[in-house]
């Protein structure tokens, strides 16, 4: 046991152990520096009160009744998942979270050491393809055979596809944005809004950037 600890310690992921009660018993460097939280504040907490999960969609994740452990209590593997908390500061980040159980001295009990690593900017990015994605599904006329997006030519009398306003762009990121949903490539989105295809490229990279 001394020997997982001193591993978890040193790893670079953030790491907890969790007992069979759900309560935290280490809490390592790497997870104190992502989440905020020293180790003398949550080690003998529960779990789910620390960390407070959510799906990506926002649903809970995080319960006294934990699906992790239930799966685990029963022999059961547990594959990686991902998962949105808050730090201690209110920050919304996401999660990639591995969880291995660890062998216990009596059949009752058990461990379980969850390792977890900062994914929000690629969750963002991601979230940010789903929002395009569905613009494009949106956009009259947008489908081609078997129902994949089609990325032909438009017509320049073509209403665009309308940006989500919660997604934090400029009003030119705006405009590149609703002409890529649209189906147009760099050249022609340069064209239109009378600027370099490098400048376009520019715009893109800070979209998916935010």
């Amino acid at each position: 046991m001394k020997q997982l600890i001193a591993t978890l310690e040193r790893t670079a992921d953030g790491a907890m152990l969790v007992d069979h009660d759900g309560k935290i018993t280490v809490w390592n460097r790497a997870a104190e520096r992502l989440l905020g939280y020293r180790a003398e504040e949550v080690i003998g907490h529960p779990c789910h009160a620390v960390m407070h999960g959510e799906t990506l969609s926002g649903h809970p994740l995080c319960s006294a009744s934990c699906p992790i452990g239930k799966r685990i209590a029963f022999g059961r593997a547990v594959r990686n998942f991902d998962m949105q908390t808050r730090t201690k500061t209110g920050r919304v980040i996401w999660l990639n979270v591995s969880s291995l159980p660890v062998p216990a001295r009596t059949k009752d009990r058990f461990l379980v050491a969850h390792l977890f690593r900062d994914i929000t900017r690629l969750a963002k990015v991601r979230h940010l393809a789903e929002e395009v994605s569905a613009a494009i599904c949106h956009f009259p006329g947008a489908e081609g055979p078997g129902g994949q997006p089609n990325f032909q030519e438009r017509r320049l009398t073509d209403p665009l596809p309308e940006v989500p306003r919660t997604l934090a762009l400029s009003g030119r990121e705006r405009e590149v944005l609703s002409l890529l949903a649209g189906g147009e490539d760099t050249k022609s989105i340069a064209d239109r809004l009378c600027i370099s295809p490098a400048t376009v490229r520019n715009h893109i990279k800070h979209i998916f950037e935010k």
